[in-house]
């Protein structure tokens, strides 16, 4: 697996963007250790092949300070997240394949995206509503807020074990909801 520092950086995304503009390689060794890990798992998803997936997020980390360079960025880890996707379509394109993801959504208008896209918000929104008061302030810091696990933990008043395990079981409640709600509804 890729290698992380032990060192936990407490500092925003956006504060450790600013750091990378800046120059400052401590601040994207940080965002490593953030998010090569989530940005193997979408590279698998779309390449459903390891070494070209670890092959694209390093490639993606190489090129980042001149990338963010380029770009304002308001919200980094989704930023990220389509970097990365758009990176895996483009790899896949270029070997003549078709992502197994485009396959199975077809061609869809853009008016019909943004009302799926309408409804998946409002399933999710419904969906966090179901979940326990704990799970869903601590998803809604971690994820919304895009908080660390300490500074979830300071705002809910919890420790970071607990936060860890109303995340694990906030995701797996959160998506059990929702495919109920799917299979009621659809």
């Amino acid at each position: 697996m890729f290698l992380r520092r032990n060192t936990v950086v407490t500092i925003s995304d956006e504060e450790l963007v600013a750091q990378v503009k800046a120059g400052q390689n401590d601040a994207l060794a940080a965002l490593w250790d953030r998010y090569a890990r989530i940005l193997l798992a979408v590279g698998m998803k779309y390449l459903r092949d390891q070494e070209q997936a670890k092959d694209l997020v390093v490639e993606l980390f190489a090129t980042l300070p001149a990338t963010i360079g380029k770009h304002e960025i308001l919200h980094f880890r989704p930023w990220l997240h389509t970097v990365m996707r758009n990176r895996c379509l483009m790899h896949l394109r270029r070997q003549g394949r078709v992502p197994a993801i485009e396959e199975q959504a077809g061609t869809v208008g853009e008016e019909d995206e943004t009302a799926l896209r309408e409804a998946d918000l409002q399933a999710l929104e419904a969906a966090m509503a179901e979940l326990n008061e704990a799970q869903g302030q601590c998803l809604r810091l971690f994820y919304f807020e895009r908080m660390s696990y300490e500074q979830v933990a300071q705002a809910a008043a919890r420790t970071v074990d607990e936060v860890r395990s109303h995340l694990q079981n906030g995701r797996r409640n959160l998506r059990l909801i929702m495919q109920r709600n799917a299979t009621r509804h659809g």
